[in-house]
């Protein structure tokens, strides 16, 4: 038997291990995908408007509309950040009497990116942490033991590039939460024991959840439909009083959170479905096929895959292990359905991206529009680790403990790099960037530090209290795991 008190404290464990690892980074805070978003919390809060028209030369990633300049991102992550925003905005200015969010040229400065920091720190890091234990509670509830859910955690939030994403006000990690969220929600109806307030509360809760994945990134929709589906399955010999008490509330709970996408489109476009991406400055190509989605690429799978430096499994050899992952979960009696659903979200993010324009990504390590999937190749890798000899557990440990070290070095230097794709960017550029360890993307707090302490945050020194964090978190979880009443 399992302890309670012990899941419990190991999960809190992970909470601050990982939580510290996401704060402790803030990746290019110029960069064109997230400043659009922290412009609009700034134009909201400031103005009161939805326009960003002065923050026009800082980003090119805009939207032009009757002459208005706008974000071109769906409006998630910066609803999330305004009561964020709008309440460290008055410390900034009052510590910082100077403090600028532009300089005298349109270009960010460091106050526009402390802004960005502590907008992360209270969404996108959030909702990183919440997905890791989501992990570790499905696998749980699946059948994997205490180590297994750690194992999942962990692949989940230090060893794949969803760490590097974290620590940048992107809207990927945020969405994919979302999405896991909504599924471990669907899951838990399902499950025994009922009740009517549970029923409700879940069927809620998995319609929020589902819809808001949509708002924070539109190409969330397929697969929040996927899970949907997962759930008008899992209902398919329920009576018909438990389907209403459930579908009612998951439709009450889509439609409220939907509408502010909806009624943001409204107030800017005159239609709730007049998305921005049509009108996209410098981006052409979303105006091809359905926002950017064209005819399927076969060849962009193994592209995004297995591209030297730059495919998923080259930033992440962990995950490839998920095949086998997945069959594992296969063959565990009364988990085809979960199995399936799990694996049908990243077919639809493979697909997805290997018909879009910008496939890429632009400046990005890896393909960082698989982002999303990440937590649902990750939940399976926790049954197949509890299901695993001691041989298997040590090959799953090397294959961790090198996806770990090219995550850290990836968050430490760079997530957002433009570089040729005939380059491999992990041997040309993070790795010895990493070792040479003069321009970690440490965060934006550094701006409170005295002068005395500013040198040590070059070479490895900087990172020497994240190691001590991990070190220490994760010694304890060992110990916690391997205490004489705990079964794997």
């Amino acid at each position: 038997m399992k302890d309670r008190k012990t899941v419990i404290r190991i999960a809190g464990v992970l909470f601050i291990m990982l939580y510290v690892s996401y704060c402790y980074f803030l990746q290019n805070p110029s960069n064109w995908n997230s400043v659009p978003r922290i412009a609009l919390v700034l134009s909201i809060i400031e103005d009161g408007k939805l326009t960003i028209n002065e923050y026009r030369k800082a980003t090119g990633d805009i939207a032009v509309y009757k002459r208005q300049f706008y974000s071109d991102k769906a409006p998630g992550m910066a609803l999330m950040a305004v009561p964020v925003v709008a309440a460290a905005r008055p410390f900034i200015k009052s510590s910082f009497p100077e403090a600028e969010w532009l300089n005298e040229s349109g270009r960010t400065t460091l106050y526009f990116a402390l802004i960005q920091q502590i907008a992360n720190m209270f969404t996108t890091a959030i909702f990183m942490v919440l997905a890791a234990l989501t992990i570790y509670f499905l696998a749980l509830r699946l059948g994997a033991g205490l180590s297994g859910a750690v194992f999942g955690a962990l692949a989940y939030g230090l060893a794949t590039p969803a760490w590097g994403w974290a620590t940048a006000f992107f809207g990927h990690n945020p969405a994919g939460a979302c999405l896991i969220m909504g599924f471990a929600a669907v899951y838990y109806i399902a499950v025994p024991p009922g009740g009517v307030k549970k029923d409700v509360l879940l069927g809620f809760a998995a319609g929020a959840l589902l819809s808001w994945a949509v708002v924070i990134e539109i190409p969330s929709a397929p697969a929040s439909a996927i899970i949907g589906l997962f759930g008008i399955y899992s209902a398919r010999t329920w009576e018909k009083r438990r389907i209403i008490r459930v579908f009612m509330p998951g439709l009450v709970g889509a439609l409220v959170f939907i509408s502010p996408m909806l009624v943001y489109n409204y107030m800017i476009t005159g239609s709730p479905f007049g998305s921005l991406y049509s009108y996209t400055l410098y981006y052409s190509g979303m105006r091809k096929g359905i926002f950017g989605l064209t005819s399927l690429e076969p060849s962009l799978i193994l592209k995004l895959l297995f591209t030297p430096g730059h495919g998923l499994f080259w930033l992440s050899p962990v995950l490839l292990t998920a095949p086998y992952a997945f069959y594992k979960l296969w063959k565990t009696p009364g988990a085809k359905p979960v199995a399936v659903t799990l694996a049908a979200v990243p077919l639809y993010y493979l697909l997805m991206n290997s018909s879009y324009e910008y496939w890429t990504g632009g400046g990005s390590t890896g393909p960082r529009y698989l982002t999303p999937m990440l937590p649902f190749l990750c939940l399976p890798l926790a049954v197949m680790w509890s299901g695993a000899g001691k041989r298997f557990r040590a090959v799953l440990l090397g294959l961790f403990s090198i996806s770990f070290l090219i995550s850290l070095a990836s968050v430490s230097f760079s997530m957002t790099k433009e570089i040729s794709r005939d380059i491999n960017i992990l041997t040309g550029y993070i790795i010895p960037g990493f070792l040479e360890g003069e321009r970690f993307q440490i965060n934006a707090f550094r701006v409170f530090l005295p002068d005395s302490l500013k040198p040590f945050l070059k070479g490895q020194t900087a990172l020497m209290p994240l190691y001590v964090v991990l070190a220490m978190c994760g010694a304890y979880i060992v110990r916690l795991i391997r205490r004489p009443e705990i079964r794997n």
